[in-house]
């Protein structure tokens, strides 16, 4: 209780201070690594912290965020791409005060957005800026359009692998892609279900070498979180591990990370809000 009441006020603080919005995209090379179960739990560690958060649950179509914390929205991204809903009437709430902009669950339409909807949803998350502090994106896993134009769209990148050969391999050419195609040049890194940590930080030297030597990219090590029953049984109960399991393995891991993530700066400074850098983002992708 005493870290996360330090944490509050050092966020408080650097708002104070040094104002700016944190848009940290998450995303992963395949698919079963646990990548939208790190962004939520994120997510509610960074409220607890005193951010403002929202996640964006961008992995569109599944719907995981949504599955994740419970919720059954009765709007989502689909209602504001046909200009049904407004975006503040399709926010709904998450636990412990963070902001959720769901995705929608089994629509195949939203799986690949055309420029004109990628424009639609930028000018309605411009609204949203000042707002929030921290917005998590929960992209989805691969190299699809979708991925390219959220990570890209981001400040940060955080990749969550797993050491699962197959995960490393499909995160290398994910990499590849964000930093040929989509101009990203830093990635915070999470090794999750690893065994133990002399396990997890040997994947990560490995592919940080890779990545630097063959990408030009940097990597930043995040932290690991440890195979844990108990990230099942948060699953299953469709509420966050940190708050249903706050002794567990898991989240005393992901404690760890949140802490190194909220409390170094972010790597860039977003000039000029969302709306500038999303709306470059499309144009640059739209002259290739």
């Amino acid at each position: 209780m005493d870290q996360a009441i330090g944490l509050r006020e050092a966020m408080k603080e650097r708002r104070n201070q040094q104002p700016r919005l944190r848009v940290i995209g998450v995303t992963s090379g395949k698919g079963g690594v646990g990548k939208s179960n790190v962004a939520a739990n994120l997510a509610v560690l960074g409220a607890r912290a005193g951010q403002r958060v929202l996640i964006v649950d961008a992995d569109l179509g599944l719907a995981n965020v949504e599955i994740l914390y419970g919720l059954k929205p009765r709007f989502h991204l689909g209602h504001l791409l046909d200009g049904d809903r407004p975006v503040r009437e399709i926010l709904v709430d998450g636990p412990e005060g963070v902001k959720v902009l769901p995705a929608g669950h089994g629509l195949q339409s939203l799986t690949r957005l055309d420029e004109a909807q990628r424009l639609r949803v930028v000018s309605a998350i411009d609204q949203l800026e000042a707002d929030f502090d921290v917005v998590f994106i929960d992209v989805g896993a691969g190299i699809g359009d979708n991925v390219l134009f959220f990570v890209g769209a981001a400040q940060e990148a955080l990749l969550v692998v797993s050491p699962e050969p197959t995960s490393l391999t499909d995160a290398y050419a994910t990499l590849k892609v964000l930093c040929q195609e989509g101009g990203a040049r830093f990635f915070n890194v999470v090794v999750n279900q690893a065994p133990n940590e002399v396990v997890a930080k040997d994947i990560f030297d490995k592919l940080a070498g890779v990545v630097s030597r063959f990408l030009g990219a940097k990597m930043r090590w995040l932290g690991w979180v440890p195979r844990d029953e108990n990230v099942h049984r948060a699953v299953m109960s469709q509420k966050p591990l940190v708050g249903l399991f706050p002794s567990s393995p898991a989240t005393r891991a992901l404690n760890a990370v949140a802490d190194t993530l909220f409390h170094e700066p972010p790597p860039i400074r977003l000039e000029g809000g969302l709306k500038f850098l999303w709306s470059r983002l499309v144009q640059e992708s739209s002259v290739h």
